[in-house]
């Protein structure tokens, strides 16, 4: 297994196809178009074994505000993936790890969301979000109830001392979280 880490603008357009092919299979068909476009700007973390790609994740900046605090740079994780006929054997797992060591590199924190792998996440180190999140739109911060999934990896604790407070995203197309 070999894990590549790249930038955005490094992915050609064959592994562009092929990541598509594996979110889509991954997520059921559940992975709009907007998802697709969130996964880059940033950095990525490949899974191949030879020349098929088996795993995906990547962290991207975006600007989250905490609690009071000014507006502030950190990784935003997107289109965390493991081939469905490969899931169980470590994959997704050895990619957020090279993920997480990349978010390092580059932010104080990382957050993401998600559904159903909270424990997944947490077994690597990240926390569920307590406090209520919102999504800032052109018309002001609205509470959007994604706090249920949301998740912060504290990579500088200092950053974000209290993960009860609120926590603010700015709008994108798509989900905001």
């Amino acid at each position: 297994m070999d894990f590549v880490v790249a930038e955005s603008d490094q992915i050609d357009a064959e592994t562009r196809v092929a990541l598509r092919d594996l979110w889509r299979r991954a997520f059921d068909g559940r992975f709009s178009d907007d998802d697709a476009d969130h996964a880059y700007g940033g950095v990525h973390v490949l899974a191949r074994d030879g020349d098929r790609l088996v795993g995906h994740a990547s962290a991207v900046p975006r600007r989250i505000r905490f609690g009071d605090q000014a507006w502030r740079g950190v990784g935003y994780v997107e289109a965390v993936a493991t081939d469905p006929d490969r899931q169980g054997e470590g994959i997704g797992r050895a990619t957020m790890q090279t993920l997480q060591a990349e978010i390092a590199e580059r932010w104080p924190a990382a957050l993401l969301s998600t559904g159903r792998a909270t424990g997944f996440y947490e077994r690597l180190g990240w926390e569920r979000w307590r406090g209520v999140s919102y999504t800032q739109t052109a018309t002001g911060a609205f509470p959007d109830g994604e706090h249920g999934g949301l998740m912060v990896l504290r990579l500088e604790p200092s950053v974000v001392p209290d993960l009860s407070v609120t926590v603010t995203c700015e709008d994108r197309p798509g989900d905001a979280w």
